[in-house]
This record gives C-alpha cells, structure tokens and sequence, in this order.
C-alpha cells in the first residue's frame, strides 16, 4: 500500500485555463474594458488562452521573459478587438497580480484532499513560478495538504528531472515504492516518474476523446476516482 501521494498542480488539481480566463476578467474589469465585450466574454478568454499558449510554447525559443511572453500576449489580444495595444504593459501587471491569487479548481478537488490526507501523506511537485504557486494554492485553500511542497523556479530543478522527484522522497523519508504521483502530463509527470522510479497516476479527463494515449499504470478520467482506486489498490 502506497503511504504518500504526490500531486500535479496546474491542470491536475487547479484548471490553468480557469485561472487565466478569471485572472484576464478581473484585470479587464479594472483597467475597465470588461464593458467592451458585453456578454461575449468566452470569445475573448478563448482568443487569449490560445495568443497565450503561443507565447509560452515559444518563451525558450525566442528568449522571452515571463513579462514579455504576459505584454506579448495581452498586447495581441488588444489588437484582436481593436483595442489600445498601449494599455497591454500596465494590464501585463494586473493580470499577474490577478493569476496568483486566483483559484479555479478542478471538479472534485477538494473533497479528494480532504479524504485522501485522512489515509495518506500529500506532497506537491510543479513546475512553475513560485509567486504563482504558492499564491494560488492559498487561494484554492490546498496548502496545508500538502508536505513538502516543491516548486521548480524555488529548487531549481524541473519536471521531468528526477532530482525533484527524488527530493520529495528524501522529505518524506520514503522509497519511491511507497508513493504515487498524479499528474496531467505525459512528458513531465509520467516521463519524471519513469526516470524516479515512482508509479504514475495519469489524469486525463477526456477519457472518452482520446484513443490513442500511452500506457501508465493507472488512469483516471476523474479526480475521486483515486479515492476508490488507491482504497482499492491497498
């Protein structure tokens, strides 16, 4: 039976789309544009978090910062609706205020933690930044779950790099047989697994749209599915 339970952060506990779409809303309402888009706010959500996964998929590439990659994208989606591209420095700060304090969570998110820490250790292990993380796991009200916590930019070790993984099972004080990770990705989570020893849980809630995904030990479509499934496997 497993004693620990390693999490994913963005897109396995927390919804990294619903974090940018409630962020972008906010910081549009303050510089006061949210008016301009009247009821067509999905529409705007959808062309940002498409600008914005341009950018950051081009970041290493193109060198950007994480300000030029925020300016760059807010500035596109400026032009998009014709809007003053001028503002986009200015609501680039708003908006990162806006995303580390937000916290839209994945169905059934919560209530998976508070069962599952009654039965098992929790610990986090994300890539990302460290202002991003640890504010919105506060806002989502999930920190105190989880021992250790470890965030790329704060160790200076990513995801798929074992040495993370393995950090995580030197503050547990356990083999890497005692623990499972839960993640979205298959080329950081799994593939970080893989290179630590650890079993894999993947996170893959369209289940039914995809017929062609990699074999893991464990798949869930979603997340109280590891309640049943770890109770089961123990």
């Amino acid at each position: 039976m497993y004693q620990a339970i390693l999490f994913d952060l963005d897109d396995t506990l927390i919804s990294l789309r619903g974090c940018e779409s409630e962020a972008l809303r906010r910081s549009l309402d303050e510089a006061g544009l949210t008016e301009r888009f009247r009821d067509d706010y999905s529409s705007v959500s959808a062309r940002f978090a498409a600008i914005s996964s341009r950018y950051w998929g081009q970041r290493v590439a193109q060198g950007y910062s994480r300000d030029q990659v925020l300016e760059g994208s807010l500035r596109d989606l400026l032009a998009h609706f014709n809007l003053d591209a001028t503002l986009a420095e200015d609501l680039a700060l708003k908006y990162w205020r806006d995303f580390c304090r937000s916290s839209a969570l994945n169905p059934g998110a919560l209530d998976t933690l508070r069962h599952l820490s009654q039965h098992f250790r929790l610990g986090l292990i994300t890539n990302g930044y460290s202002d991003s993380q640890r504010g919105r796991l506060d806002a989502a009200g999930l920190s105190h779950f989880f021992d250790p916590i470890l965030i790329s930019e704060e160790v200076g070790i990513a995801k798929p790099d074992a040495r993370i993984f393995e950090m995580a099972l030197d503050a547990l004080e356990l083999s890497a047989a005692d623990v499972i990770y839960v993640g979205d990705s298959i080329g950081h989570d799994c593939a970080g697994c893989q290179n630590a020893g650890i079993d894999f849980c993947h996170y893959f809630p369209d289940l039914a749209t995809d017929g062609h995904l990699p074999d893991v030990k464990y798949r869930i479509g979603h997340l109280p599915d590891l309640i049943e499934l770890l109770t089961a496997d123990g």
